[in-house]
């Protein structure tokens, strides 16, 4: 009669290959699923930087505007770009396009308030039409703003 501890034993030695394959696969998927967790934490962490950085370029752009009323509601696009202020309002209007693609990149729903921050530069831009290189978003965007605000025949001759 054999004792249960041989009995035991004599079960984990028959197993053991068995039981290694097990934990190995055990052990595989463990890192795996740790590898897709960090992927996936990463990736957030990624979008919620990306959300900050679209909304500090925004609020730096409404700040600016803020500053400068005359570029946020130039009187007369194309005459100001001719003036001494002309780089300057160029930058403003680049700075409102690179936070309209900033913000577009990672949220739905600003296309409409960029529309509006758009408007009052209708002849600046739509004598750009074609000029700027512009990301999808903003490409989309700038489509949109051409289609219900630029003229056949732009006011503001090629450039401003």
């Amino acid at each position: 009669m054999r004792d249960g501890k041989g009995q035991a034993m004599g079960w984990w030695t028959k197993h053991a290959s068995g039981i290694e394959a097990m934990a190995a696969l055990v052990t595989a998927c463990v890192a795996i699923a740790a590898l897709v967790g960090a992927k996936i934490q990463l990736d957030h962490a990624d979008l919620v930087q990306r959300e900050q950085s679209a909304r500090d370029a925004y609020r730096a752009h409404l700040a600016l505007a803020a500053t400068r009323p005359e570029f946020a509601r130039p009187v007369d696009s194309c005459q100001l770009v001719q003036s001494n202020e002309g780089g300057a309002y160029i930058a403003f209007v680049d700075h409102l396009l690179y936070s309209a693609e900033q913000m577009l990149a990672v949220e739905e729903g600003w296309s409409l308030t960029f529309l509006d921050q758009l408007a009052p530069h209708q002849d600046y831009l739509c004598s750009l039409e074609g000029v700027l290189p512009l990301e999808d978003g903003v490409a989309a965007l700038m489509d949109r703003f051409t289609d219900a605000y630029c003229p056949v025949e732009p006011v503001c001759g090629p450039g401003g």
